[in-house]
């Protein structure tokens, strides 16, 4: 298993174990009820993460995944710039800073929280997170989009565009009923059940690039 492999293993499943053992500690000390977010928006993503102590794993946790977001762009980079034969260098670099924006964004949004949640700054949490979402949406339809004009031109860009098409269009399924849910001042528990999802896609589309990248390394002495 390559570097660039194990970044996209652990992108994946550090935030997302990181979720999933937060809602399970908060379901264990009674802070939720017992339920499957994905489907009945009984909670947040966030408010898993602030009670003590699952607001010091969640932090932790998720920060941490954020690092490995930052370096599976830069795996990105350099393997775009790897496979492609006209190595439109600005373009590759426009994209993987905006990727790298997004998950700093996700970093704020996540070092703002803590137990005292009356003294929380909502907006910067707020903003925050929804830039993240924002911008991963956008910059993974986009790479997305390069990896195809890049197979219409002969390069080998692995087995995985027709799962990130997937994943981006259903992304922006679920973008599109959070802004109606918006508008029409729905419970929050739907607006729940979308974050949980955009959450997994979002993850999801950076495990995806693990089989893409079995034969590349980011060093010859990897």
């Amino acid at each position: 298993m390559t570097l660039p492999q194990r970044v996209a293993l652990g992108s994946f499943w550090l935030s997302h174990l990181t979720f999933w053992l937060t809602l399970a500690l908060s379901m264990a000390w009674g802070v939720t009820d017992v339920c499957i977010p994905y489907l009945t928006g009984c909670t947040s993503i966030t408010a898993t993460g602030i009670p003590d102590p699952q607001a010091f794993i969640f932090r932790g946790g998720l920060i941490a995944a954020c690092v490995l977001f930052i370096v599976w762009w830069y795996c990105m980079q350099a393997w775009l710039i790897e496979i492609a034969p006209e190595r439109p260098i600005w373009t590759v670099r426009y994209m993987v800073t905006t990727g790298i924006i997004s998950s700093i964004c996700l970093i704020v949004a996540t070092a703002v929280l803590r137990p005292d949640k009356g003294n929380l700054p909502w907006t910067l949490h707020t903003v925050g997170a929804a830039l993240f979402f924002l911008i991963s949406l956008v910059v993974q339809t986009r790479i997305t989009y390069w990896l195809k004009h890049l197979a219409k031109r002969g390069v080998n860009i692995g087995s995985s565009l027709r799962q990130k098409f997937i994943l981006v269009y259903a992304q922006w399924f679920f973008l599109g009923v959070m802004i109606v849910l918006q508008v029409a001042d729905s419970d929050d528990r739907w607006k729940n059940v979308v974050e949980w999802w955009m959450a997994l896609l979002i993850g999801l589309f950076y495990l995806t690039s693990y089989r893409d990248w079995a034969g590349f390394r980011l060093t010859d002495a990897e």
